[in-house]
């Protein structure tokens, strides 16, 4: 493979034709879905007391949901702002002005089961606060639990329990309705399936793709075209990657999955190097966390 050869093969009559056809697919069933989550997330918001909200401590920013954080302050709901996968960053570096703006806030590590205990005792402070539950019946504090996909919310909510309190799976959208777990006597978790921001929506497929793939919401081993999930990688994170695989480059992607083929003998009949299967170990290695950033 010649670098830049194969993106410019794509760019072809045939193979944009083929692409507009899935993306249209892909498309009609996000609408489908797009009615269901932002209720769901709101019923969320209505039922609780208290909302953690779970993001990937690695890209705080696209995964927090502006849409549902607006309707949390004005039904002037607490909030939590939870940075799952802190195992995978360097804390010191998120530090600043804009984490003082998203408090309180806790970094925990599901993982490695680190700051749990932390968050367990905020909870517990905040529930203590609330002088009018919304579960009037059985008189409990309810802390809801919202996040995007594979943020890492059911793994969180077993920690917390300290138990398998509920089901946890690697790909996303396991957890498929509210599901309501006791934390103390006094205290109820509901849990719910990961929420996409409503901006997302509006968004062209290639970049949600590709976006939704780099926040683990679209696993490796189901994405369209995972060479462009790797090329927009490799522009935001191209020293990372190159470190990580010991391949210099030049920022290409092209050349990474190449030179990367080539060393796992990830070949085609013919002797080409099987582009999609190296690509997908790209995704695969980055979403598990072998790529620290």
């Amino acid at each position: 493979m010649k670098p830049k050869q194969n993106f410019q093969k794509r760019s072809g009559k045939k193979h944009d034709t083929s692409m507009m056809m899935r993306s249209r697919q892909k498309i009609t069933n996000v609408q489908r879905q797009r009615g269901k989550y932002p209720i769901l997330a709101e019923k969320i918001v209505e039922m609780s007391d208290i909302i953690l909200e779970v993001l990937d401590a690695r890209f705080i920013g696209e995964t927090r949901n502006p849409e549902i954080e607006a309707v949390i302050k004005k039904r002037d709901k607490e909030i939590v702002y939870v940075f799952n996968k802190s195992d995978l960053v360097d804390a010191s570096k998120k530090s600043g002005e804009y984490l003082d703006k998203l408090s309180p806030h806790v970094f925990v590590s599901c993982f490695k089961k680190e700051g749990i205990r932390n968050l367990r005792d905020l909870i517990k402070i905040m529930a203590n606060r609330v002088e009018n539950p919304v579960d009037k019946v059985l008189d409990k504090v309810t802390v809801g639990i919202i996040g995007y996909p594979n943020t890492g919310k059911s793994s969180l909510i077993n920690l917390l329990a300290g138990r398998t309190a509920t089901g946890v799976g690697a790909n996303p959208g396991f957890t498929k309705g509210i599901i309501k777990i006791r934390l103390t006597p006094k205290i109820m978790l509901l849990d719910s399936p990961g929420i996409i921001s409503e901006g997302d929506y509006s968004t062209s497929y290639a970049y949600a793709m590709s976006k939704h793939t780099k926040l683990g919401a679209r696993s490796y081993s189901t994405v369209k075209e995972p060479e462009i999930a790797v090329f927009n990688l490799m522009k935001e994170y191209r020293d990372v990657l190159e470190k990580f695989y010991g391949i210099e480059a030049n920022g290409d992607a092209e050349i990474l999955i190449e030179e990367l083929g080539k060393r796992k003998n990830f070949m085609r009949t013919g002797g080409q190097v099987d582009e999609d299967r190296t690509a997908r170990l790209i995704l695969k290695d980055w979403q598990e966390g072998k790529i620290r950033l």
